[in-house]
């Protein structure tokens, strides 16, 4: 299928071996266990699709979004992410943002060709940064009916027993005999109450207990795998049972993995984590969950400091220790992303609900960030922030990127709140990282707080914006230092879906 692709590059053994060297903390200290210290870039935004299509969108220019994420890959590496989450990578539809997979084995799409999705990836893997896919696999679309599913093709056993397709009579599957359905909705249950079940009308809902589906799930996982990808964004994570993550991970080995689950449920995120474990009951093989908490707190106490205390030890999943377990460390931090804040219809208008932004463009967005990307957790920068919203706010997440890199912070640190600064009425902490102390201050100046007033010593000045100012101490206290920058991770050789064999205890 990639006849026209280059291949990998000869790579002598002492090259290999000094590769290996420098990817192995991030493959430990990933997927595989807590304290991440990575930070993830979101590589695109809703309207990203329409890049490369000028009769069309001529707005958007005439380069495919894959060629414009392969020209930027220096400049991700200079801006010190170790991650780039990426779009949908499968055929969905001559126009399409990508969330309604009609081809999974299809890798050319919407946001460019396959060759330019190679390209892409290469890119990025030679400067150091690993792609995350984003796994649409909760629901599927036809291609142009209701359920004629084609590469791979599945048949009726596939769809969940009550999905739309079965009871609209508009549907070609219109009262599909029970027996020819797929199992019913599962029911889960992750936080010790209720149970939910989650059809999605607008598409086919897969059955992920029917064997043909996970067989071909992970036959997909591992074709992308080979084209570049290295981990995995599991969409509307919510759909279904948080037990096939576990086997989907385990088959695959992704380096990185998060999803996307009921934005206003934390209570089930946390279950839906535990669940999600390769090794069950073991926390450090677990999936990553979006912090749709510490987004909603930040979102809605814009310059409201106090409320950044949270209990003391941070906000959202962050800040949660139910049972005595360190969530933070399964937590990824945003401001941003492609289904919020501001987005447009194909005619340029905004969509209902979407018609402003959730911080803007000055102090807002500038201390969300500071504290995102100050904190536990896995902090992850909107593309739109970092490339189309000035130079100004690129230089300043750099700095915080580069000051949190230096200290070594990372998704486990330890948080201490300053009680006298929140006497003043601003926020800050110290938090400690592997080879020193991050100091911050959100709201106010340094008359309100700076790190001496807590008695700390031997510390630089490392970023500083709208209302906000970090600090970094480490031994010795040296000059400011930057981040060393990522060296180059191996490029795999691609393999077409219909040629990857899946052993049965993969399933399972």
């Amino acid at each position: 299928m990639l006849p026209i692709l280059r291949k990998a590059k000869f790579i002598t053994i002492s090259s290999l071996l000094v590769i290996i060297f420098f990817i192995l903390p991030a493959v430990v200290s990933g997927q595989a266990g807590f304290d991440d210290d990575r930070v993830m870039l979101q590589g695109f935004y809703w309207e990203s699709y329409r890049h490369g299509m000028p009769e069309r969108f001529p707005q958007y220019g005439e380069k495919r979004w894959y060629e414009i994420v392969k020209e930027q890959a220096p400049a991700i590496r200079k801006g010190h992410f170790d991650l780039i989450w990426l779009p949908p990578p499968s055929f969905a539809g001559e126009i399409s943002a990508g969330y309604n997979p009609k081809e999974y084995f299809n890798l050319n799409n919407s946001y460019g060709s396959i060759e330019q999705h190679r390209a892409m990836l290469e890119a990025l893997l030679r400067n150091g940064i690993e792609p995350i896919a984003d796994i649409v696999i909760n629901h599927r679309d036809g291609t142009h009916k209701w359920a004629d599913f084609k590469n791979p093709a599945w048949d009726t056993r596939t769809i969940t027993r009550y999905d739309e397709a079965f009871t609209n009579p508009k549907s070609e599957l219109y009262k599909t005999p029970l027996d020819k359905r797929g199992a019913p909705e599962e029911k889960v249950e992750y936080a010790g109450y209720g149970c939910r079940t989650y059809g999605y009308g607008s598409f086919r809902d897969i059955d992920h207990t029917n064997r043909t589906v996970r067989r071909d799930i992970i036959r997909y996982l591992l074709q992308l795998k080979s084209i570049g990808y290295r981990g995995w964004r599991y969409d509307m994570a919510h759909g279904y049972n948080a037990r096939w993550i576990a086997v989907y991970n385990r088959a695959t080995h992704p380096t990185f993995s998060v999803g996307e689950y009921d934005w206003s449920d934390h209570p089930g995120q946390r279950g839906w984590i535990w669940h999600t474990a390769t090794s069950p009951g073991d926390l450090t093989t677990a999936s990553n969950v979006f912090d749709f908490s510490t987004f909603f707190t930040l979102k809605d106490n814009k310059g409201n400091y106090t409320a950044l205390y949270g209990y003391g030890n941070g906000i959202g999943m962050v800040g949660d220790n139910t049972d005595g377990h360190l969530w933070k460390n399964r937590a990824v931090t945003f401001l941003k992303n492609h289904d919020t804040g501001y987005r447009t219809r194909e005619d340029g208008s905004p969509e209902k609900d979407h018609e402003s932004e959730d911080f803007l463009n000055d102090w807002q967005v500038e201390q969300g960030y500071a504290y995102i990307l100050t904190h536990p957790g896995i902090p992850t920068v909107f593309w739109q922030h970092f490339f189309d919203w000035g130079q100004n706010l690129r230089n300043k997440i750099t700095a915080l990127i580069n000051a949190r890199k230096i200290a070594g912070v990372h998704s486990g640190s330890a948080i201490y709140t300053q009680h006298n600064a929140r006497q003043r009425g601003v926020y800050a902490a110290r938090i400690v990282g592997r080879h020193g102390d991050l100091y911050v201050r959100i709201g106010g100046s340094d008359e309100d707080w700076q790190p001496f007033y807590s008695n700390y010593h031997d510390y630089r000045e490392y970023a500083r914006g709208s209302g906000w100012k970090v600090w970094v101490g480490i031994n010795g206290n040296p000059p400011v230092r930057q981040a060393v920058l990522k060296m180059p991770l191996p490029v795999p050789q691609y393999k077409d879906a219909s040629t990857i064999e899946i052993n049965d205890e993969l399933l399972e």
